[in-house]
C-alpha cells in the first residue's frame, strides 16, 4: 500500500485548510460572474455550470471535513480530483464568452482566466502539486483563446513567437508557485518549530517549578521556625542543616539551567590548559566522599599508572562530568560501595581517558536506558524513594564529553547497580620540573579558628547594592578582625578609596550609578593606591567567560553567588597573600 509521507501530509493539510477557507469568497465570485455572463449566454448553459460548480463545492466540504481528520490516499485523490473538475467547470464560462462574436466578451473571458491563473499561484501553492493540476487547464484555456484569436490574422511566425511567449509565461508561472510553495515550506516550519519550542518552554517551565518549589518549600519552612524561642540545640542544628541543603539544591538547579542555556545557544567553548589529570580528577571526586560515608556506603577511586602525569585539557568541563555522574551514584546508591576506576590509553601525544563510576545502587530498567541522556527525562522507579533533580544533568554532561571527544555510556542491571563509562580526549604534555603553585583552598588550614581570624587583611570595603548580600557578608566575616566599610553602588565606593585606604574591595557587578566594571575601570585610571587596591568580584554574573573578563579587568579574586562561607574565606586569604607577595616583590 502507498504510504504518504509526513511532509506530504503537512501539504495537504496546509493546502485542504487554505481551500476551506477561500471557499465563502471563491464560490461568491463565482455567483458574481455567472449572473454577470447570463448578459450573453444562455440561461440553461449558465445555469448548468453553476449547478455544477456548486456540486464540487459541497464535496469539496466533505473531503475537508475528512483529511482534517486524516489524511489519506483516498482523501487525496477525491481532493486533487475535485478540485482539477472544478477548474474545469470554471474554465467552461471565458470559454463560452470568449466564443462570442463581440469583442467585450472576448476580453471578459481572457480577463477571467488571467484572473483564476493568479489565484492558483497564490491560493494553490501550499502543495506544489495540487498548484499546477489547477493551473494548467487555466494555461491550455489562455493558450486557446490567443492561438483561435491570432489564427484570422497572423503569420505562422507570429503564431509561433505567440506560443513561445506563452510557453515563457506558463513556465514562469510554475517557477513563481515553487518559489511561492518553497517559502511557504520555511514559515510551515519555522511555525512548527516555534511552537516545538514554545512547548519544551512550557515543560521546561513546569519542570523546573516543581524542582524549585522542594527547595524553596524547606527553606520557606524552616525560615519560619527559626525564632522558636523553645526549640532544642539538636533541632535548630537539623533546620540549619536543612536550610542549607535546600539552598545547595536551589543553586544546583540554578547551575543546571544555565548550562542547559548556554548549551542550547552555543555559548559554550571548550577552553584546554595544561594540568595534571589525577589532581583534577580527585577534586572532582573527593568532595563526595564525605556524602557518600554518611549514607555508610564504601567509597574507593583508584588510578592506572598509565595516567598522564601532566596533560591539556578543560579541567572545569571534565570536573564537571565527573562530578556529576559521582553525584548520581551518591544520590541513587542507599546501600553497598561506589568505584570511581580511572584508566588511559595513549595513542601518539595524545590518550583517551577513561573514567568508570560504578555502584550498587537501584539500577536502570532496560526500557528507560535510550532515554536517560534526554533532556529533563527522569529515571522512574516507583518503590524507591524519590531523588531531587532537573533531569538536565547526564544531558549536559553527554554534550561535554562529546565536545571534550569522547562519550559516556552506561550498563545497569535493575536493583543490581549501574556503570557510567566517560571518555575525554587528552594531549599529553612533559611536565614541568617545578610547577608553580598558587594560593588556593587546598592551602588553607583545616582550623576553622583559623579561617575566621587570619584573614591576612585588616580591612575591607563592601560594595554592593543589596542589603541583604551585605548582610550575608558582614555575618561571614563577624568572628574576624576585619574592620568592614559598606557602600552602595561604585561612586560611593570611589569616595571611600579617597578618603582612606582599605586593604581589600569586595566588589559586586550589578548596581545602580556606576557598576562593578566601571568601578574597575576608574580605579585602574586613578592609579596610584586606589588601583594597587586588590579587588575581589562577588557577583551572581557566574558564567566562565565572566570570571575571565573580571580578572581580564584587574579584579584578582572572583566569587559566584550564592556565596559559601569557606570559599569566601579562603579567596580573601589567597587574594590577600598574591598582593603580598607583589608587594614584597616591588
Amino acid at each position: 500500500m502507498l504510504k504518504l509521507s509526513p511532509d506530504l501530509k503537512a501539504s495537504v493539510c496546509a493546502q485542504n485548510q487554505l481551500v476551506r477557507e477561500d471557499m465563502p469568497s471563491r464560490f461568491a465570485s463565482i455567483t458574481v460572474i455567472s449572473l454577470l455572463s447570463l448578459y450573453y449566454l444562455p440561461f440553461q448553459t449558465v445555469c448548468f455550470f453553476y449547478v455544477a460548480i456548486a456540486l464540487i463545492e459541497l464535496v469539496g466540504l466533505y473531503v475537508y471535513t475528512k483529511i482534517r481528520r486524516k489524511v489519506t490516499l483516498a482523501g487525496v485523490v477525491i481532493f486533487s480530483l475535485s478540485a482539477f473538475i472544478g477548474i474545469l467547470l470554471f474554465n467552461a464560462i471565458p470559454i463560452l464568452l470568449f466564443l462570442e462574436p463581440d469583442a467585450f466578451p472576448k476580453l471578459a473571458g481572457a480577463m477571467l482566466l488571467v484572473i483564476a491563473l493568479n489565484h492558483s499561484v497564490v491560493a494553490r501553492s501550499e502543495w506544489m502539486f495540487f498548484g499546477l493540476l489547477t493551473a494548467l487547464p487555466i494555461i491550455f484555456a489562455v493558450g486557446y483563446m490567443i492561438v483561435s484569436f491570432l489564427h484570422s490574422f497572423a503569420s505562422p511566425v507570429e503564431i509561433g513567437i505567440a506560443v513561445v511567449i506563452l510557453v515563457l509565461g506558463a513556465g514562469y508561472v510554475a517557477h513563481s508557485m515553487r518559489a511561492l510553495n518553497k517559502m511557504t515550506d520555511r514559515l510551515r516550519q519555522a511555525l512548527s518549530a516555534a511552537e516545538a519550542g514554545s512547548r519544551a518552554k512550557s515543560s521546561f517551565l513546569a519542570a523546573m517549578s516543581h524542582e524549585i518549589r522542594t527547595p524553596l518549600n524547606a527553606i520557606c519552612g524552616m525560615a519560619e521556625l527559626i525564632d522558636e524561642e523553645d526549640t532544642d540545640p539538636k533541632t535548630k542544628q537539623e533546620r540549619s542543616l536543612l536550610l542549607r541543603q535546600s539552598a545547595q539544591a536551589l543553586t544546583g538547579i540554578l547551575n543546571d539551567v544555565l548550562d542547559h542555556a548556554k548549551v542550547e545557544s552555543g555559548h559554550i567553548e571548550i577552553n584546554v590548559t595544561a594540568a595534571s589529570p589525577q589532581v583534577e580528577i580527585t577534586s572532582a571526586v573527593e568532595m563526595f566522599r564525605a556524602p557518600a560515608r554518611a549514607k555508610g556506603l564504601q567509597f574507593s577511586l583508584n588510578f592506572s599508572e598509565d595516567l598522564p602525569r601532566y596533560a591539556e585539557f578543560d579541567a572545569l568541563r571534565l570536573r564537571q562530568v565527573i562530578g556529576n555522574l559521582v553525584s548520581n551514584a551518591v544520590k541513587f546508591t542507599e546501600t553497598g560501595h561506589i568505584k570511581v576506576q580511572v584508566s588511559s590509553q595513549q595513542v601518539d601525544a595524545t590518550c583517551v581517558l577513561t573514567v568508570q563510576v560504578s555502584d550498587t545502587g537501584r539500577g536502570i530498567a532496560a526500557n528507560q536506558i535510550p532515554h536517560l541522556f534526554a533532556e529533563f527525562y527522569r529515571a522512574v522507579d516507583k518503590n524507591a524513594p524519590t531523588v531531587p533533580g532537573t533531569g538536565l544533568g547526564l544531558s549536559i554532561a553527554r554534550r561535554f564529553a562529546r565536545m571534550m571527544g569522547g562519550d559516556i555510556s552506561v550498563r545497569s542491571v535493575l536493583k543490581a547497580g549501574s556503570c557510567f563509562s566517560f571518555t575525554s580526549q587528552l594531549k599529553i604534555l612533559e611536565e614541568p620540573q617545578s610547577p608553580p603553585e598558587f594560593p588556593s583552598a587546598k592551602h588553607v588550614t583545616d582550623n576553622p579558628q583559623a579561617l575566621d581570624h587570619d584573614l591576612g587583611v585588616k580591612s575591607i570595603l563592601l560594595v554592593d547594592d543589596t542589603q541583604s548580600n551585605r548582610m550575608v557578608v558582614r555575618s561571614f566575616l563577624k568572628k574576624s578582625n576585619v574592620e568592614i566599610i559598606e557602600a552602595e553602588d561604585g561612586a560611593k565606593a570611589l569616595k571611600c578609596l579617597e578618603q582612606r585606604p582599605v586593604d581589600l574591595v569586595l566588589l559586586d557587578m550589578k548596581m545602580p550609578i556606576m557598576d562593578g566594571e566601571e568601578t574597575l575601570l576608574e580605579m585602574a585610571r586613578r592609579g596610584g593606591r586606589i588601583a594597587a587596591t586588590p579587588v575581589i568580584m562577588l557577583t551572581a554574573n557566574a558564567a566562565t567567560e565572566d570570571r575571565q573578563r573580571f580578572l581580564a579587568l584587574g579584579a584578582l579574586g572572583y566569587i559566584a553567588k550564592p556565596v559559601k562561607k569557606s570559599v569566601l574565606l579562603s579567596e580573601i586569604r589567597s587574594v590577600s597573600a598574591v598582593s603580598h607577595e607583589a608587594k614584597t616583590a616591588l
